[in-house]
């Protein structure tokens, strides 16, 4: 098998084993993700569980209480039209994840992992995702698109015989080729665009299952799997839904809003639990009878600021008595007239006008010290502690990056009647920092200063998520949590 092929069956299996999810010492082998390879035969039952409850802004799951949970299990669901016919489709930052206001997986009433406003968070994870990954798998499972394609287009405008092409930058890849029809000649009509749609699974007018994956919802189940038939109380999975339509789904260029709701009979959570002999599962359980399992928690701390009138920043982000290890910035804009009508709705992160891209100036202060010398405003070095925080790079433009789109997309290719670069502009400056020191936040919690020269004259929000690490201790069955 190729390096490149090889290469591209583990872009598509976010499970194959990596060092960054085998090399958490607390957790035993045996709960670590495709890590290891037993001599013990193991066994995978999957059970496909209807949802105990479910209503269009909020679904609830109880998981079986047998086995270890697979990190690969997943939820599908589909989206039901009512009222008159009109395309439609999830953001392309997001796809059906748009839906995802809140997101939570408990053990009783111990809160394992949950992140708040996941929409917006999954908008800048899926950034992370290759091309492979989301044209071949994403695409079709959950409708996210984010591959790129260096675009080549008949020169329209220049009436160029059909054949002759030139360069126009990028254009976001779907999967299948532009239409375009030619007159007599050869030639294109003067002032037309090339048209590319979206694939029909994609439309939600044909009611097509998505899938989200547990693994993806819950960041800790990455790195671990609950030991089921070790836990006495009931796990539990609940995900707070988006209701207000404008603010879930997209439309093409100037086209009407339909009505979709969640098909009430459609969520499913098809659970794989892993099985080996009843020796290996009888010695597991009683070797580990207390067994302490690191997770994380994602806090989010949000409020409205305006750049305009507020340039120079400054917030207390909490998280006193806790050991945090990243911080997760982005801001939006919620209440944006008429943002179903693109292809990203409002899940990016924008913070001044249209060319600003060197205007932002950040840095934080954990425990009285400055994480950087001197702020951050150097918009390469921003994208570098990104990159360092997370471990892997943005399938992102440089001019997406800092707000100066430039020609990096192609204004040539219209996406469901959306032109490119109008479509796409505004900042995708999500950023992410870690912190460094390792220390445990005094009583003083972080804070978080932010300048912003040329800020867009409207009302943001400011959304932080702490990435705060615990510990879950498992002992007789039950969870207790401890801040690390």
């Amino acid at each position: 098998m190729s390096k490149n092929l090889n290469s591209e069956i583990k872009a598509l299996n976010p499970l194959i084993a990596d060092p960054k999810r085998c090399t958490q010492a607390q957790v035993p082998s045996l709960l670590k993700p495709n890590c290891k390879n037993f001599q013990q035969t193991q066994n995978v039952d999957t059970s496909i569980l209807d949802a105990q409850v479910v209503r269009n802004d909020y679904i609830r799951f109880v998981l079986d209480r047998k086995g270890i949970l697979h990190s690969n299990s997943k939820i599908s669901l589909s989206m039901k039209l009512s009222g008159d016919e009109h395309p439609a489709f999830f953001p392309f930052p997001t796809g059906v994840y748009s839906l995802i206001k809140k997101c939570v997986l408990r053990a009783g009433t111990t809160i394992l992992d949950s992140t708040d406003s996941y929409g917006l968070l999954s908008a800048y994870e899926n950034q992370m995702l290759g091309n492979d990954t989301a044209l071949r798998k994403e695409r079709i499972k959950s409708g996210f698109v984010n591959a790129r394609k260096s675009q080549k287009v008949p020169s329209i405008n220049a009436q160029v015989l059909n054949g002759t092409e030139i360069a126009s930058a990028l254009s976001y890849d779907l999967g299948r080729e532009f239409a375009v029809t030619l007159d007599t000649d050869g030639k294109a009509p003067a002032g037309d665009k090339v048209k590319t749609t979206i694939h029909e699974n994609q439309n939600l007018v044909n009611e097509s299952d998505f899938v989200l994956e547990l693994s993806t919802l819950f960041s800790s189940l990455r790195f671990t799997q609950l030991p089921l038939f070790m836990i006495d109380q009931p796990v539990i999975i609940e995900l707070f839904l988006e209701d207000t339509n404008s603010h879930r789904i997209c439309t093409p260029q100037g086209g009407d809003l339909p009505v979709f709701n969640l098909d009430l009979d459609s969520p499913k959570l098809i659970a794989d639990y892993i099985y080996y002999d009843i020796d290996t599962m009888n010695n597991f359980a009683s070797q580990n009878s207390t067994m302490s399992l690191p997770f994380f928690e994602h806090q989010l701390i949000r409020t409205n600021v305006n750049y305009s009138t507020t340039p120079n920043f400054t917030r207390n982000l909490g998280g006193a008595g806790k050991a945090i290890s990243m911080i997760k910035i982005a801001h939006n804009e919620p209440d944006s007239a008429d943002r179903h009508n693109s292809l990203i709705n409002d899940f990016k992160s924008d913070i001044h006008e249209t060319g600003g891209g060197d205007d932002v100036a950040y840095n934080v202060k954990v425990n009285d010290k400055f994480l950087f010398p001197v702020k951050v405003s150097n918009v390469c070095e921003q994208y570098v502690n990104t990159l360092e925080a997370e471990g892997l790079p943005l399938n992102l433009s440089a001019r997406e990056y800092q707000d100066d789109l430039g020609t990096d997309f192609t204004n040539v290719e219209l996406i469901e009647e959306h032109q490119q670069p109008a479509s796409f502009n505004g900042q995708k400056r999500f950023m992410s920092i870690y912190n460094l020191t390792g220390e445990r936040v005094n009583n003083r919690g972080l804070e978080l200063h932010i300048d912003v020269a040329n800020g867009s004259d409207k009302s943001l929000l400011q959304n932080v998520w702490l990435q705060i690490s615990k510990t879950l201790i498992l002992q007789n069955g039950r969870f207790t949590e401890i801040y690390n």
